[in-house]
């Protein structure tokens, strides 16, 4: 049978050849001997150009091809294979060294896949003399695999350092573009935006020192000092806004149900001082309300408790009709009498119809 399958045959040539005359051998005989020698490693087989293991199943002999595999390895060369698969936590079952190079293999693709990726990661490593390995099989792969052992035991432990590094990094960046993502808009946003976009363009992730926690720092921090003024400066609007609300003599004038309904209605209820002492606490404050819409909260305020007061003048004395005074440029004391004449003389017309708001 070795000296037929020469160069290679397809297990359905095998099988004919050796059913007919002067061999007349049943097919299970057949199928059984070249299963032996795959085992035994005298052989090795493909199946549409991919190598296959030796545990081949019967009903795949037919359209596989064999070939005459190389003497297997000795005993010193086998342990040393053990000793490299171990190192990628692959325990080696004596005459199941082909399996374990196998697996082996596609451990340490699956490595590399991790050992890089988009930016500012690494590149991925180049496999393809690893990728070679998985287009042998039997002992011609387990001799390759023996012979390139120290650079492969070498790529294993450069992958799995990437690999854990990348892990280990990752989630702190990601954290640091969403803090820079919040941060737009403030001074010192500009200069850690040079700093990410060197890391992007450097791929230097893991260099070291790792210069992601020191960015997030100055981050965290311009955002804290942000998010804590805007607080203050709104505590301090709706403040303004209540005195205001309690000096005039239309809303003190209303129901407490109805002064309630303008405060709900508008607005008025100051929103609680949300903890930004750590960094996790200034994250859930940024994604409940961020740095812009804490301005434009800022900003609404004083028109919040206009519209609240015009409303109250108009449950007040229904009545009354609101004026927009004339806008102007006011130069000097003798224009101001000239505006003032103006305005005057609206609301005069006005209030011959009823009360005015003003």
């Amino acid at each position: 049978m070795i000296e037929f399958i020469g160069a290679g045959k397809k297990g359905k040539e095998l099988r004919d050849q050796f059913k007919a005359a002067p061999f007349g051998w049943e097919q299970d005989v057949i199928d059984g001997a070249l299963l032996v020698m795959l085992v035994a490693g005298n052989l090795r087989a493909t199946n549409n150009g991919q190598p296959v293991q030796p545990s081949l199943p019967q009903n795949q002999i037919g359209v596989a091809s064999f070939y005459l595999d190389v003497p297997p390895l000795d005993v010193k060369h086998r342990l040393e294979l053990k000793a490299l698969f171990q190192k990628a936590g692959i325990t080696t079952q004596n005459g199941k060294e082909s399996e374990a190079a196998a697996e082996f293999v596609r451990r340490l693709l699956a490595l590399a896949a991790l050992a890089g990726g988009p930016a500012p990661q690494p590149e991925i490593p180049d496999t393809f003399a690893v990728r070679a390995l998985q287009q042998i099989s039997g002992n011609a792969q387990l001799h390759e695999i023996h012979l390139q052992k120290d650079d492969l035991s070498a790529k294993l432990a450069s992958w799995k350092k990437y690999a854990d590094g990348i892990a280990k990094r990752w989630p702190a960046w990601e954290r640091l573009l969403t803090f820079q993502t919040f941060a737009t808009g403030l001074p010192e946003a500009a200069s850690c935006s040079t700093s990410i976009t060197a890391i992007i363009t450097g791929r230097t992730l893991l260099a070291e020192p790792d210069p992601v926690p020191e960015l997030t720092k100055q981050l965290t921090a311009a955002l804290r000092v942000a998010v804590g003024t805007l607080q203050d400066n709104l505590a301090a609007a709706f403040k303004t806004g209540d005195a205001k609300l309690a000096a005039s003599h239309v809303w003190n004038e209303l129901s407490d149900d109805q002064r309630m309904t303008l405060i709900n209605d508008h607005q008025l209820t100051p929103p609680p001082k949300a903890a930004i002492g750590s960094d996790d606490e200034i994250l859930v404050a940024l994604r409940a309300r961020s740095v812009t819409d804490r301005h434009n909260l800022l900003d609404a305020m004083p028109q919040r408790y206009a519209r609240a007061l015009e409303e109250a003048g108009r449950l007040a004395n229904p009545a009354a009709v609101r004026i927009m005074l004339s806008s102007a440029i006011v130069n000097n004391l003798a224009e101001l009498e000239q505006w003032l004449d103006r305005v005057r003389q609206q609301v005069e017309a006005q209030l011959k119809n009823g009360p005015v708001i003003l």
